[in-house]
């Protein structure tokens, strides 16, 4: 039986791509599960800003500020995994994820 689904996944991926490439040959319009388009806030390219010296410059200190409050330490549980424990609660928590919050 698994191997009949492996061959299965196999086939229908296989014909998925032919399919694909039949359609990009002929000019056809691509199904939805066939594009592979990645865009960002509507565009194909994403630019990329240098960061002056101010940004940087306030980085690190919201770095060094981060170090003072978190205090990081890696500590080893009962399983041998090394984990990382904090002093404060949600530094583990960027400032994009905001999950605890």
């Amino acid at each position: 039986m698994r191997v009949f689904i492996a061959i299965s996944i196999v086939v229908a991926s296989v014909s998925s791509a032919s399919a694909q490439s039949v359609a990009t040959s002929s000019g056809a319009p691509l199904l939805p599960s066939q594009q592979t388009n990645f865009f960002v806030g509507g565009r194909g390219t994403v630019k990329i800003v240098p960061r002056t010296a101010e940004e940087l410059k306030a980085d690190e200190v919201a770095q060094a500020a981060w170090n003072e409050r978190c205090r990081p330490t890696v500590v080893e549980d009962r399983e041998g995994l090394r984990r990382v424990r904090y002093a404060e609660r949600d530094c583990d928590l960027s400032r994009f994820n905001t999950a605890g919050n």
